[in-house]
């Protein structure tokens, strides 16, 4: 049986937002919270937050059951925070990786199901979030993956790997990859 691990992105200081982004209240939690919420829910077998910046007063906010995975050199961006996460991984045996973000609210257990699923039917595909003739995550990457996941770098993340391979399956996310970066975005995300 293909056993799959979410990998929560939570590890920046969101400079643009002002103040801890990942506690913001969100629902009856945070934004994170929300996100670790949706994840628990779905078919994976575990799910893990990676941290960074404010790591203590990010967990004591989490009342879920997650494992932390800390990502020391987070000011390097999103790249080093899946790299940090996937080698964190390496050992646990998974066969893929669902990379999420811990800001993007829309993105339901549902929806993450429907990707796991598409997963289960291209085995070694990458499946991956479209929007806008783009690709994204949340997305699923196979073992065949995790060398060239655990080489990134910089605030790249995975967008470049996504979208040079064409055999990467995407599915439409368009109404659901909302980042929240800045108040105003928290503001609009309220009044939904």
């Amino acid at each position: 049986m293909k056993t799959t691990a979410i990998l929560i992105l939570a590890a920046g200081e969101a400079s643009r937002m002002g103040r801890i982004k990942q506690n913001l209240p969100y629902l009856e939690t945070t934004l994170l919270g929300h996100a670790i919420t949706q994840a628990k829910q779905t078919q994976a077998q575990h799910v893990y937050c990676v941290l960074g910046a404010q790591e203590e007063a990010i967990k004591a906010e989490i009342k879920q059951e997650v494992s932390f995975i800390i990502n020391e050199a987070w000011e390097e961006g999103l790249g080093a925070s899946i790299a940090a996460g996937v080698k964190a991984l390496r050992s646990k045996k998974y066969n893929q990786i669902l990379i999420m973000l811990g800001d993007q609210p829309l993105i339901t257990a549902a929806y993450l199901n429907k990707l796991i699923d598409k997963a289960k039917e291209q085995p070694e595909t990458c499946v991956a979030s479209g929007y806008k003739n783009k690709k994204g995550v949340p997305a699923i990457f196979p073992e065949s993956y995790f060398d060239a996941l655990e080489k990134l770098s910089g605030d790249q993340g995975a967008k470049a790997l996504l979208n040079s391979d064409r055999s990467v399956i995407a599915l439409n996310a368009e109404d659901l990859l909302q980042d929240i970066d800045t108040p105003e975005d928290y503001e609009h995300l309220l009044k939904k």
